[in-house]
């Protein structure tokens, strides 16, 4: 009958959730949109992507919260779009 050893700290389990993996953006159009939430008075930022100038225009038009145009994502930065711009100044 031997004696148990005692668990050095890097051989313990770990316990919890795992971390998640970060997310890799795709080239398409990006749009932040500002989501007010009345029940505990914050405004949380909600990033979205779109394929096409079209569903972007149609996300703007219907949106009641306050959307913001980023851009097209390249890969590296954001390209502007003059075509969204002009649509969301015009909704203004």
């Amino acid at each position: 009958m031997g004696r148990k050893k005692k668990e050095k700290p890097e051989d313990k389990k770990k316990m919890g959730r795992p971390p998640t993996k970060p997310v890799t953006k795709r080239p398409a159009y990006y749009v932040n949109v500002k989501v007010n939430n009345s029940m505990n008075y914050s405004i949380t930022n909600v990033l979205i992507s779109k394929d096409t100038i079209a569903e972007v225009k149609q996300l703007i038009s219907r949106s009641p919260q306050m959307v913001e145009l980023l851009g097209y994502w390249n890969g590296k930065d954001y390209d502007k779009v003059p075509e969204l711009e002009e649509f969301i100044k015009s909704r203004k």
